[in-house]
């Protein structure tokens, strides 16, 4: 808080090249309480004595012999490069007030003028000045702050991706060995257990596959902030076909109808946005399974000014009141006996989605199917 005492503190350099004036305003600042106030009657001087002493407030005559005010201004600027020039100017020019304003002056005092206005413009301008330093100094101790945290989270974040990425590979060989030496007792002495005994095996088996999914998926998340992006014109529509032709279509033994409708061209990196068109398909196919006629569609609609590209289906849909942990690793909102997987496709889409500068969110209602959207741009939220 800028008190008084922090006011009176203030440095002023009177600048004038009548003696009568400055001695005039010298002995009216210090009987009001100003405890550093000079003066000068040489504007040539101005210059090298606020770079010495830089002065909260320079108060400036306009029109002296040899060297007039704007001549000083123009120097005062080449010192103060942040463009706060603590000047208060005075003429009996109108046209000087406002080519001073616009020079950097930060006010002015019109000759000839009366004791008690100039008082309480150098109160106001040097608590204006000291309260921008005082601005200027916070929003440097939060800047300084917000790097600090951001450089830590930056670091934790390393640290964590190259844990999960250590534990998740060194995980890798026990479960494939676990994996592997079931299928051999299964093949080898598999007509000599009971059928429970071959059950439980083909359980661990199970268990280990799953496993071995989800260690695929946690690498994969984990390294694509570790990715290259090589952000070129994309051809969503063509990248959904293909995408659809992988995962089978036409499906065999299912009705599936899947529209897939205007899909403009738009910039990002085609390995990552394949990704994304995976999991979103892979998972309407997925929670339509149980439906007699399953429907997807494709499309895109305008939203805050940007394309908003979806996946809509008529699947089992989920709560709204859990979309926030939608997007986040190993969360499920149906059971793993009834829908396969990891918990981790629609993290993974999130952060590719994010990468390219956009966002994705859902709308569902419970066995009333589902639709995600996802940009790839910053909306103009107008």
């Amino acid at each position: 808080m800028i008190s008084r005492e922090d006011i009176l503190k203030a440095s002023i350099l009177i600048v004038d090249d009548l003696e009568t004036n400055v001695s005039l305003l010298k002995e009216m600042l210090r009987d009001a309480g100003y405890v550093s106030v000079t003066s000068t009657t040489n504007p040539r001087e101005v210059c090298e004595l606020h770079r010495k002493n830089r002065y909260d407030l320079i108060l400036l005559d306009l029109e002296m012999p040899g060297m007039d005010g704007f001549q000083v201004m123009n120097g005062l600027k080449k010192i103060e490069t942040e463009g706060y020039l603590p000047v208060l100017v005075v003429t009996a020019l109108p046209d000087h007030m406002l080519r001073a304003l616009s020079d950097g002056a930060r006010d002015f005092v019109s000759k000839p003028f009366v004791l008690g206005v100039v008082m309480i413009r150098v109160y106001n301008m040097l608590e204006i000045r000291l309260l921008h330093l005082e601005s200027k100094s916070l929003y440097l101790q939060i800047e300084a702050r917000v790097a600090l945290r951001t450089a830590e989270l930056e670091e934790s974040n390393r640290e964590l991706e190259a844990f999960s990425y250590s534990v998740s590979h060194d995980l890798r060989t026990p479960v494939r060995a676990i994996d592997g030496f079931t299928v051999a007792v299964l093949e080898d002495y598999g007509p000599l257990l009971p059928d429970e005994g071959r059950r439980y095996l083909q359980t661990i088996r199970n268990s280990a596959q799953r496993i071995g999914q989800l260690i695929d998926d946690l690498l994969a998340f984990a390294q694509l902030k570790r990715q290259d992006m090589i952000k070129g014109s994309l051809n969503n529509r063509a990248l959904v076909r293909t995408t659809l032709d992988e995962l089978g279509a036409p499906w065999p033994g299912r009705s599936v109808t899947a529209i897939v409708g205007d899909l403009p061209p738009s910039s990002g990196d085609s390995a990552l946005m394949q990704q994304v068109w995976t999991n979103l398909l892979s998972n309407a196919l997925k929670y339509t399974r149980k439906r007699d006629q399953a429907e997807i569609e494709i499309g895109c609609v305008k939203v805050n000014g940007v394309d908003a590209l979806f996946v809509r289906d008529n699947g089992t849909g989920f709560d709204m009141r859990h979309a926030d942990k939608l997007f986040t690793v190993f969360q499920r909102f149906h059971r793993a006996e009834d829908y396969e997987g990891t918990g981790i496709g629609l993290a993974i889409v999130q952060r590719i989605v994010h990468r390219h500068g956009g966002r994705i969110w859902a709308e569902a209602a419970v066995d009333r199917g589902a639709t995600f959207y996802f940009t790839l741009e910053k909306e103009s939220n107008t």
